[in-house]
């Protein structure tokens, strides 16, 4: 059975039903998207994220999304029902952007209007996928937006990466920023699920499970929590089986006190230092205390999401950027298990490319990391910071058939990762526009 995936503007979110029956009338006229249930790469060359090398000449046999074999040459018995050579061209997991915002990214929305139309985001994610990534971890919008999406991606109505998504919570004095008033919008900021106020007197456990209760993957803790605060959200997280995604300090708690309170990532290399320009610590005079907080991030497991494509391309934080980069480098260098995130998406309507390609680019150019170790933040390490690594970030039988098929050796050059022939999503192709 063939499946078809295609390019689809719908004015209304609440017809699914409409849009998929469009989808069938056009089965066979799309020359967008082909794919199919049973499918066969054959003569790829592998990217092994977790070996570290590339495995040359596999065949990659998918069934219902899932990669069901893979093995040297041809299966002996071809059962797909689609079989595409890729002879001579590479093939890595499906990338992940760990930290986007999708509604009020200023790279897509320079205006910054909130509340975007929905075809713009629908736009937006698709160049996403069309780009090579396949999952994003949204931090902070609004909930029943970004809800509604994750359920069209899954439900294949729109060409999207996967989306997982976080509620966030912050001490009172947030909750005058406008963007939780836009994310908010007909409620009252700190009162709802997803933007929620936390305090002492907070019942935390309720403020967790009604997260949880959203489609929250993850609580993001970001602005005036202190320490006891931060432990009280951790703890119950974990009870719930949700992750706890942090700011590199939350004013009232520093990178170390996070850790310590059970958070699982940081994110904004530079937060690791202070909070603006002029209170930053100089790098060289805190290597010490760097050190002391990686070697806890280590023990604890606790991730550095850095975000430095924003410090590279956004005016008022240029003067970071080098220190971001030093930060990068050591975390690196101390074992702290770097992910890759943009802080934004894309500038879809001026970039060919989402901004995951340039953030792993700065990590090997920038903070002279590998390349396999810059793939790994946007792939493996990502999935395992997600939850997810028994499902996606590596090419693996079992997990689910999320690949980017390139052109290029990325292990030669990691501008390489652009240079992409087609995007497989759970098994459905989508190939390269030009």
């Amino acid at each position: 059975m063939i499946r078809v995936g295609v390019i689809k503007k719908s004015k209304k979110s609440s017809d699914q039903f409409g849009v998929r029956f469009l989808v069938n009338l056009i089965l066979f006229t799309s020359s967008l998207v082909v794919a199919a249930q049973s499918t066969i790469l054959k003569n790829v060359n592998i990217v092994d994220v977790i070996g570290g090398d590339i495995i040359t000449n596999q065949s990659i046999e998918i069934e219902d999304g899932v990669i069901v074999n893979i093995q040297s040459g041809l299966p002996e018995s071809l059962d797909g029902d689609s079989v595409i050579d890729l002879s001579g061209k590479y093939i890595i997991p499906g990338l992940i952007d760990s930290h986007t915002h999708i509604e009020h990214s200023a790279y897509w929305n320079p205006a910054r209007k909130y509340n975007p139309p929905r075809d713009n985001l629908v736009e937006l994610l698709e160049h996403a996928l069309y780009g090579g990534i396949t999952t994003i971890r949204e931090m902070a919008s609004d909930v029943r937006v970004v809800s509604e999406l994750s359920r069209a991606a899954k439900l294949g109505v729109i060409n999207s990466p996967d989306i997982q998504f976080s509620s966030l919570f912050a001490g009172p004095d947030f909750f005058e920023d406008p963007r939780a008033a836009a994310a908010t919008s007909g409620e009252v900021p700190g009162n709802v699920s997803w933007f929620k106020s936390i305090t002492d007197s907070t019942d935390i456990s309720s403020a967790v499970i009604e997260a949880k209760g959203n489609g929250s993957s993850g609580i993001k803790l970001y602005a005036f929590l202190k320490p006891s605060l931060v432990a009280k959200i951790s703890a119950e997280a974990r009870k719930r089986n949700l992750k706890v995604w942090a700011h590199g300090n939350t004013q009232e708690s520093n990178s170390y006190e996070l850790v310590e309170s059970g958070v699982n990532s940081l994110s904004h290399s530079t937060l690791l230092l202070g909070m603006r320009p002029d209170e930053m610590m100089s790098y060289p005079t805190v290597d010490s205390t760097l050190q002391i907080l990686f070697r806890k991030m280590k023990e604890n497991e606790v991730v550095l999401d850095p975000t430095q494509f924003i410090y590279e391309n956004v005016e008022r934080l240029n003067t970071m950027s080098d220190a971001g980069s030093q930060v990068i480098a050591k975390a690196h260098q101390s074992g702290v298990m770097i992910t890759a995130g943009t802080d934004t998406i894309s500038a879809y309507r001026e970039e060919p490319f989402p901004f995951i390609h340039e953030e792993i680019a700065l990590y090997v150019e920038k903070s002279n990391l590998p390349i396999i170790d810059a793939i790994r933040s946007a792939t493996i390490n990502n999935a395992i910071a997600l939850g997810l690594d028994d499902q996606i970030g590596s090419i693996d039988v079992n997990k689910k058939a999320n690949l980017v098929v390139l052109n290029e050796n990325p292990l030669e050059n990691i501008q390489h990762t652009k240079s992409i022939f087609m995007v497989v999503k759970e098994g459905v192709v989508f190939k390269r526009k030009l």
